[in-house]
C-alpha cells in the first residue's frame, strides 16, 4: 500500500492558483487585526477618528474583500477533503485514521497560532472538519441539501435582523475602554501582559462564538465536497457552461449587494435595523456571492492558455498556503511589535505592507518549491498525517 502524499503530477493546478489568490485576500482581511484591536471595534473595523483614506479603504475592503476569501478557503477545504480521502482509498489505504491525524495536526497549528493572534481560522477548520467526515459517503444530492439547509439556518435570521429597529443602546464607552487596554497591552506591555490580555479578554469572545464559526464554514465545506465529488475539477471542459452561469449569476447578485454597503452607510437606502447589523449582513451576503464570482472567474480565465500563464505565479504560493498563512502573522506581529506600530498605524500603511510582503512570499515560494517537494509546514503536516518522515528535498 502506498501511503505517501499526493505527488505533484496529480495536483490540480487550478486549485493551487485559487488558493494562492485567496491567500492574498486573507492577508488583506487580517492586516487590520495586526494593527488595531479589531475584535472590539465596531463593524466598520476602524477607530472613530480614522482618516478619510482609511475610511474609504475600509469601505472598499468591506465591499470586495471582507468575507470574500475565507469563503474560498472553506470551499477549497471541502474540495481538498474529498480529493485527499478518495486518493487514499484508490491506493487501498484506510482513510479514517490518517484524516483525523491530519485534523489533529491542523488543530495544533491553529492553537499555536491563536497564542500570537486572535484571528486564527485553522482550529475552527479542524473542529468543523470532524463534522465534515460524516458526509464523505453521502450522496451528492444529500450533501447539497445539507449545505443549503445550513446556509439558510444561519442566513435567514440575519436577514430578519434587518427588520428589527435599532434599540439605540450605546456600548461605545465599554468598547473604548477595552480598546484602550488592548493598545496599552500590545504596544507597551511585556509578553506576559500581552498573553494575559489575550487570555482574559479575547479568548472568551472567541470561545463563545466558536459554534457560530463552525456553523459558518461547514456549509462551505459541504459545497466544496459536493463540487469535488461531482468531478468538476477533473472535467472543467464538461462543466464550463455551468461555471459560466454561476459566474453571471454571482456577478448580478454580488456587486449590487456590495454597492448597498455605502448606500446604507450614508442613509441613501434606509433600513429599519441598526447600521452595524445591516453592514454585517450585507458584508456577509456579498461575500457569499462574490466568492463564487472570484472562484469561477479564475476557473474561466484558466481555460485559456494565456490565462494559465498569467496566473501561474500564484500556484507556488498556493501550494505553500499553510506556511505562508502562518508566516504572515509572524512577520506582521513582529514588525508591529518591533516598531511599536500597534494602535497608531493607519490602515493604508498596513495595505502597503501587504503589497510588499505578498510578492516576497510569491518569489520565495517559487524558489523553495524549485528545490523541495513541499513547504516547510506542509512537510511537517504531511509527516504528522502519514506517521512517517516524508522526503522533502527533490
Amino acid at each position: 500500500m502506498q501511503t505517501t502524499p499526493t505527488p505533484l503530477s496529480e495536483r490540480i493546478n487550478e486549485l493551487d492558483v485559487i488558493r494562492g489568490f485567496a491567500l492574498f485576500g486573507i492577508f488583506l482581511v487580517n492586516m487590520p487585526g495586526y494593527l488595531q484591536p479589531e475584535l472590539f471595534l465596531s463593524t466598520q473595523r476602524i477607530p472613530e477618528h480614522a482618516s478619510a483614506a482609511d475610511f474609504w479603504l475600509r469601505m472598499m475592503f468591506d465591499m470586495f474583500v471582507q468575507t470574500k476569501f475565507y469563503t474560498i478557503f472553506s470551499f477549497l477545504f471541502g474540495a481538498g477533503f474529498y480529493l485527499f480521502m478518495s486518493r487514499l482509498e484508490q491506493r487501498g489505504v484506510a482513510v479514517g485514521g490518517k484524516y483525523f491525524r491530519r485534523l489533529f495536526a491542523l488543530f495544533l497549528f491553529g492553537a499555536v497560532h491563536l497564542v500570537f493572534w486572535f484571528g486564527d481560522i485553522l482550529h475552527t477548520y479542524a473542529l468543523a472538519g470532524i463534522l465534515l467526515y460524516l458526509f464523505y459517503r453521502s450522496r451528492e444530492v444529500v450533501i447539497k441539501r445539507w449545505a443549503i439547509t445550513l446556509l439558510a439556518i444561519y442566513q435567514i435570521p440575519m436577514g430578519l435582523a434587518l427588520l428589527v429597529p435599532d434599540d439605540g443602546q450605546n456600548t461605545g464607552a465599554q468598547k473604548e475602554q477595552v480598546v484602550s487596554q488592548a493598545i496599552d497591552a500590545y504596544q507597551n506591555g511585556s509578553w506576559e501582559e500581552w498573553l494575559s490580555f489575550r487570555w482574559n479578554n479575547e479568548l472568551p469572545v472567541l470561545v463563545q462564538n466558536e459554534w457560530l464559526m463552525v456553523l459558518t464554514v461547514l456549509p462551505l465545506f459541504l459545497l466544496g465536497l459536493y463540487v469535488a465529488k461531482k468531478g468538476v475539477f477533473y472535467e472543467l471542459g464538461r462543466y464550463e457552461a455551468t461555471i459560466r452561469r454561476y459566474w453571471m449569476g454571482s456577478l448580478l447578485i454580488g456587486f449590487p449587494l456590495a454597492a448597498m454597503i455605502p448606500l446604507v452607510h450614508f442613509g441613501i437606502v434606509p433600513i429599519p435595523g441598526s447600521l452595524d447589523i445591516t453592514r454585517l449582513v450585507l458584508v456577509q451576503w456579498s461575500g457569499l456571492a462574490l466568492f463564487v464570482f472570484y472562484l469561477t472567474s479564475i476557473l474561466l480565465v484558466m481555460r485559456k492558455e494565456r490565462g494559465r500563464e498569467r496566473l501561474s505565479f500564484l500556484a507556488p504560493v498556493g501550494r505553500m498556503a499553510l506556511t505562508n498563512y502562518l508566516s504572515q502573522t509572524v512577520l506582521c506581529v513582529s514588525i508591529v511589535k518591533l516598531f511599536h506600530l500597534y494602535g497608531s498605524t493607519p490602515l493604508w500603511a498596513g495595505f502597503v505592507l501587504c503589497l510588499f510582503i505578498f510578492p516576497v512570499q510569491v518569489a520565495w515560494s517559487k524558489w523553495w518549491l524549485s528545490r523541495y517537494r513541499y513547504g516547510p509546514l506542509e512537510w511537517v503536516w504531511r509527516c504528522l498525517t502519514y506517521g512517517a518522515v516524508q522526503q522533502l528535498k527533490k
